[in-house]
């Protein structure tokens, strides 16, 4: 597979499609073994579960509240709580696995489920939670999480990540990560990229503009894939 390898995506790959046609494949490839948490329960679909389960000792999954829909028969264990404060022992987890999720920690997160105020600060929240993140691994435990990446914005519910913003998340984790692949949406479909051309990227806010965008844009047109060790 072309995002296991490192090689150029095939051509068109995901026109249409939102960052989920990469960063799943990129999760489900990744050193997933032991106990694993899911941390924002971006996992949690049929699809993706049935290709992550079995590579796994246990799946827990965490969220702010309960989905509506839930896959115990696939033995996987949900937990219902903030990121910022995970009722988790410390050196729990072999790997954490955190898809499009942090760029939502101290926004609005009403439509999530969270009918708490947004944070003062952001950025502290953010830090707060990846600091929950690596303390919940265990001694060479991995951590493999992606957020958008672009022009930087605050939408309100989200921020885009831009260069900063990813420094940003290596110092709150403690150090830089071990590895970090970038992809780009154009009107040719996702792609490989590299920080400085994916930097450019625009996230299209589907909710403020539902109507299509020209390029057929879904949602970010560019995403960080950080994979960092404890």
């Amino acid at each position: 597979m072309a995002i296991k390898t490192g090689r150029p995506l095939p051509s068109r790959y995901g026109v249409g499609f939102d960052e989920r046609v990469v960063e799943f494949p990129w999760t489900v490839t990744r050193d997933l073994t032991g106990v694993v948490l899911d941390a924002g329960s971006t996992l949690n679909h049929p699809h993706v579960l049935i290709r992550a389960r079995p590579l796994v000792e246990e799946l827990h999954i965490v969220t702010l509240a309960p989905e509506q829909e839930a896959y115990p028969f696939l033995d996987v264990s949900y937990l219902y709580a903030d990121l910022r404060k995970l009722p988790v022992q410390d050196a729990t987890y072999d790997r954490v696995v955190s898809i499009s999720t942090l760029e939502h920690v101290g926004m609005d997160n009403e439509q999530y489920g969270d009918h708490g105020p947004r944070a003062d600060d952001a950025s502290a929240a953010l830090a707060d939670a990846i600091g929950e993140l690596r303390r919940v691994l265990r001694p060479s435990g991995k951590l493999f999480l992606t957020v958008p990446y672009g022009e930087p914005a605050d939408l309100g519910w989200q921020r885009i990540f831009d260069a900063a913003g990813i420094a940003e998340i290596a110092a709150a984790f403690g150090g830089a990560p071990a590895r970090t692949e970038y992809f780009r949406y154009s009107e040719r479909g996702w792609m490989r990229s590299d920080a400085e051309d994916a930097a450019g990227s625009v996230y299209r806010n589907h909710f403020a503009t539902p109507e299509p965008a020209p390029d057929r844009a879904v949602a970010a047109r560019a995403i960080a894939c950080l994979e960092f060790h404890r």
